[in-house]
Formats: C-alpha cells, structure tokens, sequence
C-alpha cells in the first residue's frame, strides 16, 4: 500500500514489558479498513546503540511510514515487529542533530 492511500496514522502510546518496550500505532487506510501495528525495542537495544528512550516514538513513526511506503499487494506491513539497527542507522541520517548528539557526547568523554 502506498502511504498517500493511508488516510490516518496514530500514534497509541508505548507500554513498558518485562525487558523490551511496545510502541503501538493505529493505521486506518481510505477503504476505511483499520489495523494497529505494535514495535518492539527491547531494554538492553536503547544501551548497545546509544538510543534515547524520547527518540523511540519518532523513529517507530518513521519506521511504519517507510514500511507502508514499501506496501504492495504481496507483503503488507506485519503486525508486529522490532526495532533494528538498520532502521537506527536510516533514522538517524535522516534527522541529523540526533547523530550529532551522538557524537558530541562520545568526544566529551
């Protein structure tokens, strides 16, 4: 599916589990068909890539438009999935200051 067929996509909120964290979206297409999508990042991911936990929300935003711009009839976004470095990696060039954060910090130290 293509994104400009989306006609809403909401942000439900994140529910802290037992060693990962969900961060749920609710996508309502124009054929007023509806599903919500859940992302998962688990604890010790936010240490091993320097990720911030207030980042979180904003990169899952832009991961499920990026997976739903890649929509077509075959393979439709999945219903659950995690979080990857790739996905880490692409967020971060595309919003720069957080890679500057990133690399500010580690010459501080």
């Amino acid at each position: 599916m293509s994104k400009d067929l989306v006609m809403q996509l909401r942000y439900l909120g994140v529910l802290p589990q037992a060693g990962f964290f969900e961060y749920g979206f609710r996508i309502e297409d124009k054929d007023k068909g509806a599903r919500q999508v859940v992302l998962t990042i688990a604890d010790d991911f936010f240490l091993k890539n320097e990720l911030k936990r207030q980042e979180a929300p904003d990169l899952c935003y832009q991961k499920v438009l990026a997976d739903l711009s890649a929509e077509n009839g075959d393979a439709c976004f999945p219903l659950s999935t995690s979080v990857t470095a790739l996905d880490i990696a692409r967020y971060r060039d595309l919003h720069p200051t957080a890679k500057l954060r990133r690399f500010a910090r580690k010459d501080a130290e």
